[in-house]
C-alpha cells in the first residue's frame, strides 16, 4: 500500500513539474521511416487553449516547398487523419507541420522518405532538420501493458490489455491513442517547435475552411470596394455565398461541413458601374516567419538496409494492390432541403417535350414568364414580376448548376438534350443584402461548369475540405495467400479511456522489432506515453 502511494505521489509530482512547460501541438505518425507511395497515419493533440476548430497538416521539403496538405477537424482538441506520400518524392528528410490560423507556433515532425524507384544507396549525406526546441512528453511507468510476449511468429495473433491507474484516468482529457508498428532502432523522427509570426487580421476557423482573397480594379490595380464576390459550390442542392469587399478589397468565406475535395467557383462583379475587376486568392501562410533550418547528416549503413527492406515491402504491396487505409465516405453536402433561392414557382423538364435546339427556343416554347432574346448578338433575359404581371427591367439571377452566370452567351446554345431541368422564380427574391429580380436556375444533364471560362474575374478551384475519417485496413479472414507486409499492425487514434483497454492485433510477415505505444494528454495539457518492444522472428 505504501509503495502504491509513493508511485502515485511521484506521478503527481512529475506531471506538476511537467506543467511548467509551454503547451503546444503534438504530432505523431504510425511510422517515421517511409517510402514514397505510402499512406501515413497521423494523430495530433491540440493545446487546451487552442481557439480554432481546424488544423492543417502539411508536408514540406528542405527548400520549404509544400508538397501536400490535409485539413483535419479538431474534436475535443484532438484530430487524426492520413497523408498520401506522392510517388514522385525523391529520397531525403521531410517535415510534417501543424498550423492553424491562431497559433503562433508550429510543431514539426521529421520524416525520412525514400524514393520507391531510386532508393538511397547513392546517398551518403543528406540535409536533416536542425534540432531546436524539442517537444516533450512524459513516460508514465504506472501504465501497464499486459499480455505482450517478447517474441511472435509471423502472422501470429496477439492479445493484450492496457491498465491505466485511477489517478491518471481522472486526469486524461479526451481520448487516448494506441499504435503498434515497426520500430527501427537506427532512426527516430524528431519533433520540434518553431515560433512563427502570424499575419495581421487573421480570421480564426471556428468550423470549416476559410478562403480569403482580394479584388482589384483591372485597370488601376487598386483594391476595389463594394464588389460582390460569389462563392458557388455546384451540387444537387447548390450552395451560394457572397461577400461585399471592404475598403482594402479583401473578402473572406467560411465553408462548413465540406469533406474531401470540393469544386468551387469564385467570381466578382461591380454591380454599379460594371467595371472590369480582377480577383485573386491569398494564402493564410503568407507572412509567417520561422522556416526551420536544415543541416548535413550522414546515413548509417544499418539505416540504409532498413530503408531498402521497407521499399521492397511497399513495392510488393503495390503489386498486389493492398490498400493501407480506408476512408469513410464523405458526408454529402446538403445544407437545406431547398436551394438558397427558395421554392421555385415553376419547374420545367425540357426532355419531356419536343427536342429544341437552343435556349431561345426553350424559353419561347416551354418557360412561362421568361423572355430570352438576342439583339445585335447580345443575349438578354427577363422574368415576369408575378406581383405586377409585367417584365422586370433588370435581368434576373441566372444560375448554371448553381453557379451565377453573367455572360448569357454561356447558355445561349444549350438545347433540350443538355438540360435536365429549369427552375424559375418569378417575383423578387432576397438573399442577405442582395435583391434578385427573379431567378432562372438551369441544371445540366451532366455537370458542364467548363462552359464558364476562367478569367480575371472568375476562377475555378478544387478546395481541400475536411478530410473524412480514415481507418487502418486489416488483413482479411481467413489468412490470405498474399504476402502480409504491413509495417503498422494496429492504429487506434481515439480510444475511450478506461481502467482496462483490450487490444487485438495480427503480426505481419515482416521480421524485426515492433513497438506498442500508448499516448494521451491530461486536462492540464501535458502529454504522456508508455511503450513496449517485441520481436517478430
Amino acid at each position: 500500500m505504501k509503495r502504491k502511494f509513493v508511485i502515485l505521489l511521484l506521478l503527481f509530482v512529475a506531471l506538476a513539474g511537467y506543467s511548467q512547460e509551454k503547451e503546444c501541438f503534438a504530432l505523431y505518425t504510425d511510422h517515421d521511416l517511409c517510402t514514397s507511395g505510402e499512406t501515413l497515419l497521423i494523430k495530433t493533440f491540440a493545446p487546451s487553449n487552442e481557439q480554432t476548430g481546424m488544423v492543417t497538416i502539411d508536408l514540406v521539403n528542405s527548400e520549404g516547398k509544400i508538397i501536400t496538405k490535409i485539413n483535419l477537424e479538431l474534436i475535443d482538441h484532438q484530430a487524426d487523419g492520413c497523408l498520401y506520400l506522392p510517388d514522385s518524392l525523391s529520397s531525403g528528410y521531410y517535415m510534417l507541420r501543424t498550423s492553424t490560423r491562431s497559433s503562433r507556433s508550429q510543431t514539426i515532425k521529421e520524416l525520412f522518405i525514400a524514393s520507391r524507384f531510386t532508393g538511397v544507396l547513392e546517398l551518403n549525406e543528406v540535409l536533416r532538420p536542425a534540432k531546436k526546441l524539442p517537444t516533450s512528453e512524459l513516460q508514465i511507468q504506472t501504465i501497464r501493458i499486459n499480455g505482450i510476449m517478447n517474441n511472435y511468429k509471423q502472422r501470429e495473433k496477439g492479445i493484450a490489455s492496457i491498465q491505466i491507474p485511477d489517478d491518471l484516468l481522472q486526469q486524461i482529457e479526451g481520448n487516448i491513442h494506441v499504435n503498434i508498428a515497426r520500430a527501427v532502432p537506427q532512426y527516430h523522427g524528431n519533433s520540434f517547435i518553431v515560433n512563427t509570426k502570424l499575419p495581421p487580421d487573421q480570421i480564426i476557423e471556428k468550423e470549416g475552411i476559410i478562403l480569403e482573397g482580394i479584388v482589384t480594379d483591372l485597370k488601376t490595380a487598386q483594391p476595389f470596394r463594394n464588389a460582390v464576390v460569389y462563392l458557388s459550390i455546384s451540387d444537387s442542392i447548390p450552395v451560394l455565398k457572397y461577400y461585399l469587399t471592404r475598403d482594402d478589397g479583401r473578402f473572406y468565406f467560411q465553408i462548413k461541413g465540406c469533406y474531401g475535395k470540393i469544386p468551387v467557383v469564385i467570381q466578382c462583379i461591380d454591380r454599379i458601374n460594371n467595371r472590369l475587376l480582377k480577383i485573386a486568392l491569398t494564402d493564410s501562410e503568407t507572412g509567417r516567419s520561422g522556416l526551420h533550418s536544415f543541416e548535413k547528416s550522414t546515413l548509417p549503413a544499418e539505416l540504409k538496409r532498413e530503408i531498402a527492406k521497407n521499399r521492397e515491402a511497399v513495392t510488393i504491396r503495390k503489386i498486389f494492390n493492398q490498400q493501407e487505409i480506408a476512408l469513410h465516405p464523405a458526408t454529402p453536402l446538403k445544407p437545406d432541403f431547398y436551394p438558397f433561392y427558395g421554392i421555385p414557382n415553376t419547374i420545367v423538364y425540357p426532355k419531356l417535350y419536343t427536342d429544341l435546339p437552343d435556349f431561345s427556343e426553350i424559353s419561347r416554347e416551354l418557360l412561362p414568364g421568361v423572355k430570352f432574346r438576342t439583339y445585335n448578338r447580345l443575349p438578354s433575359l427577363q422574368v415576369v414580376n408575378s406581383a405586377t404581371h409585367t417584365f422586370f427591367n433588370t435581368p434576373p439571377l441566372v444560375l448554371l448548376d448553381g453557379i451565377p452566370v453573367t455572360d448569357l452567351n454561356v447558355i445561349k446554345n444549350m438545347g433540350s438534350v443538355k438540360i435536365e431541368r429549369i427552375e424559375i422564380c418569378t417575383g423578387e427574391r432576397f438573399f442577405g443584402d442582395l435583391i434578385f429580380q427573379g431567378v432562372v436556375a438551369i441544371y445540366s444533364a451532366k455537370p458542364i461548369e467548363t462552359l464558364l471560362p476562367d478569367s480575371d474575374d472568375l476562377f475555378k478551384i478544387n478546395v481541400e475540405g475536411i478530410q473524412p475519417q480514415a481507418k487502418l485496413n486489416l488483413p482479411p479472414e481467413p489468412l490470405s495467400t498474399e504476402p502480409d507486409l504491413r509495417n503498422t499492425l494496429l492504429w487506434e487514434p481515439s480510444l475511450k479511456p478506461n481502467q482496462t483497454i483490450q487490444l487485438n492485433f495480427q503480426v505481419s510477415d515482416i521480421k524485426g522489432s515492433y513497438k506498442v505505444i500508448i499516448r494521451g494528454k491530461t486536462t492540464e495539457g501535458k502529454l504522456f506515453f508508455q511503450e513496449q518492444i517485441f520481436e517478430v522472428n
